[in-house]
């Protein structure tokens, strides 16, 4: 799609200078931020707008499950996997482009954990949740900030979708994820949020 060299190869030789910059953590900082930020905004949601809190979850949710069939059904390779075997360009092992592989197989090993009972993907490239779950977070901050009274409500709206473009940003340099993953993260991300919203609409609930 992009011609060669991919984007995350044409990054890194860019940007990747043989030791950590301050880039580097902050995309490695945005990598972890992935697994906090759903929580928080609903733990927002649901300390202060009920009804939009159960919106996001069922949206939340319904993007995690569709992500997780897709990863079943079409286990692809993302760029660190791939470069291993050869088949693109060299990727760079930075410190901070740790697999999520390594945290997700201690998490499944676990005994208090459910996650053996998911067959194990040591990839979850397509579709990235990174973007998927950035996005989602994106939309429901844009559309909280559309209804404010105030003449920088569309400014606020349009700096909501700063958040995925640097989530998109560091997945791409750090080797996690092609952009077509990430543009398939935002396409699930917008379908479940316009399911969950037809579903609430026939349901008659509460926004």
């Amino acid at each position: 799609m992009f011609g060669t060299p991919i984007p995350t190869v044409a990054l890194q030789h860019a940007l990747w200078t043989g030791h950590l910059r301050w880039y580097d953590g902050v995309a490695s900082s945005l990598l972890q931020l992935h697994f906090v930020a759903p929580p928080l905004l609903a733990y927002a949601l649901w300390l202060r707008r009920r009804a939009l809190f159960y919106r996001f979850a069922a949206a939340m949710l319904l993007l995690s499950f569709a992500g997780a069939l897709t990863f079943i059904a079409y286990p692809a390779a993302p760029p660190w996997a791939a470069s291993q075997i050869g088949d693109i360009g060299h990727v760079l092992q930075l410190p901070l482009a740790h697999p999520i592989a390594t945290s997700a197989t201690a998490l499944s090993s676990s005994r208090l954990s459910l996650g053996f009972l998911v067959p194990r993907n040591p990839y979850a490239a397509i579709p990235s949740l990174h973007a998927g779950y950035a996005f989602l977070i994106a939309l429901f901050v844009a559309h909280l900030a559309l209804r404010l009274r105030t003449r920088f409500r569309y400014a606020l709206a349009s700096a909501a979708f700063v958040y995925p473009l640097l989530q998109s940003f560091a997945v791409i340099y750090t080797g996690n994820h092609y952009v077509v993953d990430i543009i398939a993260g935002f396409v699930f991300a917008a379908a479940a949020l316009i399911i969950v919203d037809r579903l609430w609409r026939r349901l008659d609930l509460a926004a």
